[in-house]
């Protein structure tokens, strides 16, 4: 699953990490900052500064809601003023409300945006963007592209926390009325692993990734993702978790040739 969302982050894809509260999304969120190219120039927009970002060019604002009126700024205006920024990521911490409409412009003219968002699923994403106070029509909503579910669970008597599902989101239906979906990565909560449901059938590997990248056989996509499934494998088995040396490994790949990338031993 970081494989794929290592490809999602450097081809420039949009990414909503979901859950209840308490469920790790601004962990997660976190977590994937560094999957971005380090060139990149990275713009966030929060209430309270949670986002960590390493990257040399990084815009850090935050809303103001004291003071007098005239005086204040909400993230809606934070999220307006991004797009005359020509950031290369737009990261807002949190969407809650109307703000929601600005991000969707941000998709629309080829801002990548990262943010996290409170819903158990991909539909209730969409009923609680296209309804009230955030009202985004229906039609935009396919300029999301990926959906992480994040819940916090009781399992074997210990509250954890769990990605439940990656949803790929392909495409608005007009004849259905309906946002279509399918699932990429499913958590098995029996076996606590996940299972790739989309493996040589992914909807964002093949029509979105493989042909930003040039890929003249869209299936190929497949071995380049298993190629970074093994160095993120390597890294977790030498116990490499510190967050430092996670992004140092990363944008090490970024800077090298194709094939200079030693799988770690």
């Amino acid at each position: 699953m970081a494989a794929y969302l290592w490809l999602c982050l450097e081809f420039g894809l949009n990414l909503f990490v979901c859950g209840e509260t308490a469920s790790g999304k601004t962990t997660t969120l976190n977590a994937l900052i560094p999957f971005i190219p380090p060139s990149r120039k990275i713009y966030t927009a929060e209430s309270t500064p949670e986002m960590h970002v390493p990257h040399p060019v990084w815009q850090q604002l935050l809303t103001k809601d004291y003071g007098p009126e005239e005086g204040r700024v909400d993230l809606f205006d934070l999220l307006r003023a991004a797009l005359r920024s020509r950031p290369d990521y737009v990261i807002p911490g949190e969407i809650r409300g109307e703000e929601g409409r600005i991000l969707f412009q941000a998709m629309q003219t080829g801002h990548p945006c990262l943010t996290t968002f409170h819903a158990g699923s991909v539909r209730q994403v969409v009923q609680r963007f296209v309804g009230e106070p955030i009202k985004v029509p229906k039609t935009f909503m396919d300029n999301l592209n990926v959906v992480l579910i994040q819940r916090a669970i009781q399992r074997m008597g210990k509250k954890v926390r769990r990605c439940l599902s990656l949803e790929e989101i392909e495409s608005y239906n007009r004849e259905l009325d309906a946002i279509m979906s399918r699932t990429a990565f499913e958590w098995s909560p029996v076996d606590d692993i996940f299972f790739f449901r989309a493996d040589r059938n992914s909807f964002i590997l093949e029509e979105k990734i493989a042909k930003m990248a040039g890929y003249k056989h869209p299936t190929d996509i497949y071995d380049e993702h298993r190629y970074r499934t093994q160095l993120m494998v390597r890294l977790v088995e030498r116990g490499v978790e510190d967050y430092y040396e996670v992004t140092k490994f990363v944008w090490d790949f970024y800077r090298k040739k194709k094939g200079e990338m030693p799988i770690p031993t």
